[in-house]
């Protein structure tokens, strides 16, 4: 798919524009989109398309016309917090629809979508909520209790319709607090003063330039058909054992192998496996980066 354009939605976004930014640098013909202008760090030489992805008839044309080969969508209302319920729920599934019913009918060889560990119903839960074990793998079930995550859960099984009826091939990365070093730093800081601000997202992160390069890995990896991976960072975000955090904030969660130190309570075996992906950076690195 070397001459075919990779379509990057959500292009403005901070996680969007890294993608964008990596595809661009190793030499990959990239079509960006959002409803938002071109921020200042997406090189002028990507083409930009203003677009509403509500609209399926602007995403078919959109795909079609761009002669895209393969998708990332990243395009989300990126929590239930700034939205009502029904605008955040219809908004994202929507869009995931529009992008992946016009990805299938024009035979696009690969989507990879931005889920999100919000679809196991820990972050953004009415009743607080705790893992059924640890660490958490893929098949941990989704406890949806908010409509943020809902709307993850439902952009999976929309996926899983189109892998379906059109054999399309989708990778659904899910994703914890995707952000720079600089701002996680601060999230460190805060759990460092009180661990419980980080029991609801289980103390867990992903380096920015680490999420882009798991989205870049994805377009590539070998043998995908339907894959969803846990995508995050090897580490958590406080300096007290993993294991100690979950017996104090999340007693109820059974630890069915050990978690050494600081490690994360996430298990991303399968995106080493399938994505041929591995975490490259900490907020624990000396440069914060």
């Amino acid at each position: 798919m070397s001459g075919e354009p990779v379509l990057v939605t959500g292009a403005a976004g901070r996680l969007g524009s890294a993608v964008v930014r990596r595809l661009h640098g190793h030499g990959r013909p990239v079509l960006a989109t959002d409803r938002a202008p071109r921020p200042p760090d997406v090189p002028e030489a990507v083409p930009w398309r203003p677009s509403e992805l509500g609209d399926p008839a602007t995403v078919a044309a959109l795909i079609a016309g761009g002669d895209v080969g393969a998708v990332i969508h990243l395009a989300a209302i990126p929590g239930p917090q700034w939205h009502p319920a029904h605008t955040v729920f219809t908004a994202n599934t929507a869009a995931t629809f529009a992008v992946l019913a016009a990805a299938a009918e024009a035979a696009v060889r690969r989507v990879v979508v931005a889920s999100s560990c919000s679809a196991y119903g820990f972050f953004w839960a009415r009743h607080d909520r705790s893992p059924l074990y640890a660490p958490i793998d893929e098949e941990h079930p989704l406890l949806a209790e908010d409509p943020y995550a809902l709307s993850k859960q439902t952009d999976e099984a929309i996926a899983a319709m189109f892998h379906r009826s059109h054999a399309l091939a989708v990778a659904l990365l899910r994703l914890p607090a995707v952000t720079t070093p600089e701002y996680l730093a601060q999230l460190a800081a805060e759990i460092a003063a009180d661990p419980a601000e980080g029991a609801r997202g289980l103390w867990s992160y992903l380096h920015v330039d680490d999420a882009a390069e798991a989205f870049v890995a994805a377009l590539d990896a070998p043998g995908i058909g339907l894959e969803a991976c846990n995508v995050a960072a090897v580490d958590s975000l406080s300096d007290i054992p993993t294991e100690e955090l979950l017996r104090a904030y999340h007693p109820t969660t059974q630890i069915r192998r050990s978690i050494g130190g600081m490690d994360s309570v996430w298990d991303i075996s399968k995106a080493a496996r399938v994505l041929r992906w591995r975490p490259q950076h900490s907020w624990r690195d000396d440069d914060h980066g």
